[in-house]
């Protein structure tokens, strides 16, 4: 009988996930302006880690150095130590930085495999400051933080439209004079009786930009409005209005043909797929919907729903306009509830429950099968001013793209080497 020999031998490691080394790190909310910004790597070495020079300010500096018998990293300008921190670290570390001769407080700093994703985050971090700049009634300062967004390289050209329209719309309130809140001692910018032609350039090169950016569309028509209102039109400007006011019309008639096209493509993949929908689940669906249709004309559905609908505009922030959707939504379903608890869907507190009634009552609506049930459903979306697949909930959009960086892995799949973004399998 033979035995099978046992040799020993050494199993390797598992391999760790590979993760590319950064190439850019963003610095914001540090109390010296020019400390904060993008930092792209230079290529050089030191203590082990690459330096790091600012994009903007070329004698700004991310670097590892010594500092006695131990290592860390410094942020620093002109050759003076700004901030600073403590750690072994080869990764410059997020928090934990201290003020050396820089203004407090202390900044954030985040690392990112590229430039052009250093670029998109930080552009968010100042669009954010800058819309909150606005809740305050810092119209001004507001401005100048979308310009210093304005300022990075490698921004795609929506995202840089988007940043002009964001520029414009400050301006455009700094032209109506609005403040903080109603008696805010504030001064009045000297800057104010131009802001109304400021806006306008903005919204113009948003425009240029890209043609589609309804918002900036909207903030031009506003500011061209302002300003034929506070002066008189003289040649200098007329055209500048006369300009804004096309390219506003002009946007809203593409916006109302790519909604038409958008239904015609809809109803085309309807017509081609029209399975036959069961007879039972049509017949439920008819009766639910109609009960459901019938419990938003009440009046006392449609005069609380006018008010809230009247608080939505393209000026609004989205934060602001979600919260006036969401209270639409709670509106739709006290009414709804009663009828959803009819039928076993207990949809008072069940967000769950909601959704699987909403996307029964679609998956009919949807074959092609059931014309009355899709104009059930298109006539409750007219009511409420909801999309039918946000009215069970609130549904988010990714605003972000890092396709550009997609490379083909070893297992097949497409991707970031980081691993962000959505990999896809494609054949070998």
């Amino acid at each position: 009988m033979c035995r099978r020999l046992q040799l020993d031998v050494p199993r390797s490691e598992p391999v760790p996930p590979y993760r590319c080394p950064p190439e850019a790190y963003i610095v914001y909310g540090a109390g010296t302006p020019d400390a904060n910004g993008v930092y792209a790597s230079t290529g050089v070495e030191a203590h082990g880690t690459a330096i790091f020079r600012h994009v903007a300010v070329k004698s700004g500096l991310l670097a590892r150095e010594r500092c006695g018998d131990r290592l860390g990293w410094l942020v620093g300008a002109g050759r003076r130590p700004l901030y600073g921190v403590r750690t072994e670290a080869e990764r410059c570390p997020q928090r934990g930085w201290r003020t050396f001769r820089g203004d407090a407080p202390a900044p954030a700093v985040e690392g990112f495999p590229s430039l052009e994703e250093a670029c998109l985050r930080l552009a968010q971090v100042w669009q954010e400051e800058g819309e909150l700049l606005e809740s305050q009634g810092s119209m001004r300062r507001s401005a100048e933080v979308y310009r210093s967004a304005l300022g990075l390289p490698a921004l795609p050209r929506p995202r840089a439209a988007e940043l002009h329209a964001l520029r414009a719309r400050a301006f455009r309130q700094l032209a109506e004079g609005k403040t903080a809140a109603p008696g805010a001692d504030l001064e009045r910018d000297p800057l104010q009786g131009l802001a109304a032609e400021r806006a306008i350039e903005e919204a113009e090169k948003a425009l240029k930009l890209d043609a589609k950016c309804f918002l900036a569309g909207w903030e031009g028509a506003a500011a061209a409005r302002q300003a034929s209102e506070a002066t008189p039109p003289g040649p200098a400007h007329r055209a500048q209005r006369e300009a804004a006011g096309a390219l506003f019309l002009r946007l809203a008639e593409e916006e109302q043909r790519e909604k038409a096209a958008r239904l015609l493509e809809v109803q085309q993949a309807k017509l081609q797929r029209r399975p036959a929908a069961d007879p039972a689940e049509r017949r439920w669906a008819a009766a639910v919907a109609a009960q459901l249709n019938e419990a938003l004309k009440v009046e006392d559905f449609r005069r609380p729903h006018h008010q809230l609908w009247k608080l939505v505009s393209p000026r609004k922030k989205s934060l602001d306009s979600d919260a006036v959707f969401g209270e639409i939504r709670l509106l739709v379903w006290q009414k709804w509830s009663p009828v959803a608890a009819q039928h076993g869907y207990r949809t008072a507190e069940d967000v769950a429950a909601r959704r699987g009634m909403c996307e029964r009552i679609a998956e009919v609506a949807n074959t092609g099968g059931a014309p009355e049930v899709a104009a059930l459903v298109s006539e409750m979306e007219n009511r409420v001013c909801l999309e039918w697949s946000e009215v069970a909930e609130a549904t988010s959009q990714v605003r972000h793209d890092d396709t550009w960086a997609w490379a083909r892995r070893q297992d097949g799949s497409w991707g970031t080497p980081w691993g962000g973004g959505m990999s896809r399998r494609q054949p070998a």
